[in-house]
């Protein structure tokens, strides 16, 4: 078997505990046929990483109870983390109340999703604007226009 397949078999069992990396969250089944682990709750999953995909997070809370059984999902986030990661200034979190901070959590993540939307967007523009100064370029070196095409050449380098 392999390192992965040694790590999800033994995952949910009684007295074990699995740190993994987020690529665990998605697609990986872990099994519980472990009757102590069920009776007492089923599996508990700690994510120390607020996703910056919420379907991750979700993938990732689905580990907790798979074909039906019980189980559990907390978050344990680093305030430095998420300062870095989701630009929310150090110290912000104490001004919000525990019932709100999910709520706060995924603000930030939408966010950060709606300004990579907009740089992509810029990117996209930009990529097609110089696109279509090469395809101007090269349409001038077909046609003789030397003067056109050194004049487009400085602009696109």
């Amino acid at each position: 078997t392999t390192a992965k397949e040694f790590v999800i078999n033994k995952a949910a069992t009684a007295g074990q505990i699995t740190i993994s990396s987020a690529v665990f969250g998605r697609g990986t089944d872990f099994f519980c046929k472990d009757d102590r682990v069920l009776d007492n709750g089923g599996v508990h999953i700690i994510q120390t990483f607020l996703s910056v995909e919420k379907s991750e997070e979700i993938q990732i809370q689905g580990r907790t109870s798979r074909q039906g059984k019980k189980g559990t999902y907390q978050m344990v986030l680093l305030e430095n983390d998420l300062n870095v990661k989701f630009e929310l200034p150090l110290g912000s979190k104490d001004c919000v109340a525990r019932k709100d901070m999910y709520e706060w959590l995924s603000a930030a993540r939408e966010k950060r999703h709606i300004a990579k939307c907009e740089l992509m967007k810029a990117n996209l523009i930009e990529a097609t604007e110089k696109d279509k100064k090469t395809h101007d370029f090269f349409d001038a070196l077909l046609f003789g226009k030397q003067q056109a095409a050194c004049g487009l050449f400085k602009e696109l380098y």
